[in-house]
């Protein structure tokens, strides 16, 4: 079983792509034991849509808030504390101000953490999609901490 209770790592690590038939009856089987996999996505912040100017796009629509827990012990608060406790990245990322990292559960992508880098700290928080203009830095997975072995 996958817990992050010891901690995570965002990995940048590609996947390799799986060809299956998705009409047969193994590959809808084997899916049904196919554990949640977690992703990530970093995005730097741009500014903000003006109504004002001109020719600027009008969208309407609803999102979804981020949730205070995604599973597997992946919660506002802990994933917070891991952010501005250590280098929880595994590439050379110094954050930005403004930057938002965003964390979901891959099969359910409505339930998801957002957290915003400002003053220095990584804070709760979220932009919200009609407003505010993002471009995406990295993206990839998050994984477990394996617990060191003493010898």
């Amino acid at each position: 079983m996958c817990d992050f209770d010891k901690g995570f790592i965002l990995c940048t690590c590609k996947d390799k792509p799986i060809v299956h038939n998705k009409n047969s009856r193994r590959y809808k089987k084997e899916q049904a034991n196919v554990p949640t996999l977690y992703r990530w996505y970093l995005s730097a912040f741009n500014g903000y849509i003006s109504e004002e100017i001109e020719g600027a796009p009008m969208m309407e629509g609803i999102y979804e808030f981020p949730a205070e827990n995604i599973g597997k012990g992946l919660t506002e608060e802990w994933v917070l504390l891991n952010l501005n406790d250590r280098n929880c990245f595994d590439f050379d990322y110094t954050p930005q101000e403004g930057d938002n990292l965003v964390i979901n559960a891959d099969q359910k992508s409505w339930i998801y953490l957002s957290f915003i880098f400002r003053n220095q700290r990584w804070e709760i928080g979220h932009y919200e999609p009609f407003d505010s203009i993002r471009t995406m830095k990295i993206e990839g997975k998050i994984a477990q901490i394996e617990e060191k072995e003493e010898a």
